[in-house]
Protein backbone atom coordinates (compact mmCIF):
# COMPACT_ATOMS: atom_id res chain seq x y z
CA UNK A 1 0.00 0.00 0.00
CA UNK A 2 1.75 3.30 -1.01
CA UNK A 3 1.95 6.10 2.11
CA UNK A 4 -1.34 8.33 1.77
CA UNK A 5 -0.14 11.86 0.15
CA UNK A 6 -2.48 13.49 2.20
CA UNK A 7 -1.74 12.14 5.73
CA UNK A 8 -0.32 15.73 6.48
CA UNK A 9 -3.82 16.84 6.67
CA UNK A 10 -4.85 14.70 8.85
CA UNK A 11 -2.01 15.21 11.25
CA UNK A 12 -2.57 18.98 11.66
CA UNK A 13 -6.17 17.84 12.63
CA UNK A 14 -4.53 15.62 14.87
CA UNK A 15 -2.30 18.14 16.36
CA UNK A 16 -5.12 21.07 16.90
CA UNK A 17 -7.18 18.35 18.83
CA UNK A 18 -3.96 17.79 20.66
CA UNK A 19 -3.61 21.22 21.90
CA UNK A 20 -7.44 21.28 22.70
CA UNK A 21 -8.81 21.31 26.79
CA UNK A 22 -8.67 17.81 27.74
CA UNK A 23 -6.88 16.80 24.16
CA UNK A 24 -8.85 14.52 21.75
CA UNK A 25 -11.62 12.98 24.11
CA UNK A 26 -12.85 16.45 24.36
CA UNK A 27 -12.95 17.70 21.09
CA UNK A 28 -14.66 14.58 20.63
CA UNK A 29 -17.12 15.52 23.09
CA UNK A 30 -17.85 18.87 22.23
CA UNK A 31 -18.35 17.65 18.53
CA UNK A 32 -20.71 14.80 20.23
CA UNK A 33 -18.48 12.08 18.57
CA UNK A 34 -16.91 8.42 19.87
CA UNK A 35 -13.72 9.39 21.45
CA UNK A 36 -12.17 6.10 20.14
CA UNK A 37 -13.62 6.47 16.66
CA UNK A 38 -12.44 10.13 16.91
CA UNK A 39 -9.22 9.32 17.17
CA UNK A 40 -8.88 7.13 14.98
CA UNK A 41 -9.90 9.54 12.34
CA UNK A 42 -7.24 11.87 13.81
CA UNK A 43 -4.70 9.40 13.28
CA UNK A 44 -2.38 9.65 9.67
CA UNK A 45 -1.67 6.34 9.94
CA UNK A 46 -5.17 4.50 10.59
CA UNK A 47 -7.10 3.08 7.28
CA UNK A 48 -10.21 2.51 9.11
CA UNK A 49 -11.88 5.53 9.89
CA UNK A 50 -11.37 8.80 7.81
CA UNK A 51 -12.11 12.24 8.72
CA UNK A 52 -14.48 14.12 7.13
CA UNK A 53 -14.85 17.83 5.19
CA UNK A 54 -17.23 18.45 7.66
CA UNK A 55 -15.64 17.15 10.92
CA UNK A 56 -12.16 19.24 9.86
CA UNK A 57 -14.52 22.38 9.32
CA UNK A 58 -15.55 21.97 12.71
CA UNK A 59 -12.21 21.34 13.95
CA UNK A 60 -11.28 25.08 12.44
CA UNK A 61 -13.79 26.38 13.58
CA UNK A 62 -14.61 25.25 17.38
CA UNK A 63 -11.03 26.10 17.84
CA UNK A 64 -10.24 28.56 15.48
CA UNK A 65 -6.98 27.28 14.29
CA UNK A 66 -6.02 27.33 10.87
CA UNK A 67 -3.82 24.94 10.25
CA UNK A 68 -6.11 22.73 8.38
CA UNK A 69 -7.01 25.37 6.11
CA UNK A 70 -2.82 26.19 5.87
CA UNK A 71 -2.35 22.71 4.81
CA UNK A 72 -4.87 22.63 2.54
CA UNK A 73 -4.12 25.77 1.10
CA UNK A 74 -0.47 24.51 0.28
CA UNK A 75 -1.85 21.62 -2.00
CA UNK A 76 -2.89 24.25 -4.54
CA UNK A 77 0.04 26.85 -3.59
CA UNK A 78 -2.10 29.07 -1.69
CA UNK A 79 -1.51 30.38 1.98
CA UNK A 80 -3.91 31.62 4.00
CA UNK A 81 -4.19 35.06 5.16
CA UNK A 82 -5.63 36.45 8.47
CA UNK A 83 -8.28 39.51 8.30
CA UNK A 84 -7.49 42.19 10.34
CA UNK A 85 -9.69 42.14 14.02
CA UNK A 86 -12.71 43.61 13.91
CA UNK A 87 -14.69 45.58 11.83
CA UNK A 88 -12.54 48.40 10.33
CA UNK A 89 -13.76 50.80 7.87
CA UNK A 90 -12.36 51.64 4.49
CA UNK A 91 -10.66 54.45 5.79
CA UNK A 92 -8.91 52.53 8.61
CA UNK A 93 -7.79 49.79 6.25
CA UNK A 94 -6.36 52.67 3.66
CA UNK A 95 -4.67 54.24 6.26
CA UNK A 96 -3.04 51.14 7.81
CA UNK A 97 -2.66 49.87 4.20
CA UNK A 98 -0.37 53.29 3.54
CA UNK A 99 1.45 53.11 6.68
CA UNK A 100 2.51 49.49 6.78
CA UNK A 101 3.60 49.27 2.78
CA UNK A 102 6.27 52.13 4.13
CA UNK A 103 7.31 50.23 6.32
CA UNK A 104 7.41 47.27 4.23
CA UNK A 105 9.26 49.68 1.64
CA UNK A 106 11.95 50.97 4.59
CA UNK A 107 12.65 46.73 5.18
CA UNK A 108 12.57 46.66 1.70
CA UNK A 109 15.34 49.19 0.77
CA UNK A 110 17.56 47.69 4.23
CA UNK A 111 17.31 44.13 2.05
CA UNK A 112 18.53 45.73 -0.94
CA UNK A 113 21.57 47.73 1.37
CA UNK A 114 21.81 44.40 2.33
CA UNK A 115 24.27 43.68 -0.24
CA UNK A 116 26.76 46.45 1.23
CA UNK A 117 29.91 44.87 2.99
CA UNK A 118 29.18 47.35 5.49
CA UNK A 119 25.65 46.49 6.02
CA UNK A 120 24.37 45.08 9.87
CA UNK A 121 22.59 42.41 7.35
CA UNK A 122 24.93 41.22 5.48
CA UNK A 123 24.98 37.65 4.10
CA UNK A 124 22.88 35.82 6.43
CA UNK A 125 19.66 37.66 7.92
CA UNK A 126 19.60 36.77 11.81
CA UNK A 127 16.50 34.95 13.24
CA UNK A 128 15.69 38.56 14.59
CA UNK A 129 15.82 40.17 11.26
CA UNK A 130 13.96 37.58 9.84
CA UNK A 131 10.91 37.59 12.71
CA UNK A 132 10.61 41.42 11.82
CA UNK A 133 10.54 40.64 7.90
CA UNK A 134 7.61 38.27 8.47
CA UNK A 135 5.67 40.12 10.80
CA UNK A 136 5.64 43.86 8.31
CA UNK A 137 4.62 40.99 5.44
CA UNK A 138 2.28 39.24 7.36
CA UNK A 139 0.78 42.61 8.40
CA UNK A 140 0.64 43.74 5.01
CA UNK A 141 -0.94 41.07 3.65
CA UNK A 142 -3.46 41.25 6.41
CA UNK A 143 -4.24 44.49 5.86
CA UNK A 144 -4.57 44.55 2.03
CA UNK A 145 -6.91 40.99 2.36
CA UNK A 146 -9.55 43.25 4.88
CA UNK A 147 -9.11 45.88 2.29
CA UNK A 148 -9.74 43.78 -0.93
CA UNK A 149 -12.78 42.41 0.81
CA UNK A 150 -14.09 45.96 1.70
CA UNK A 151 -13.11 47.03 -2.41
CA UNK A 152 -15.05 44.05 -3.60
CA UNK A 153 -17.58 43.60 -0.94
Amino acid sequence: MSPNPYSHITASAQAIAKGYHNGIAGLALAMHKNPTIFANKLNPNCDTNQLTLEEAAEITDRTQNPAIADALAALVGRVTVALPCGQPSLRELSRDFCHLAKECGDVGQQINESEHPESEWGEQLSPAERKRIAKELRDLLSVTAGLLQQVEG
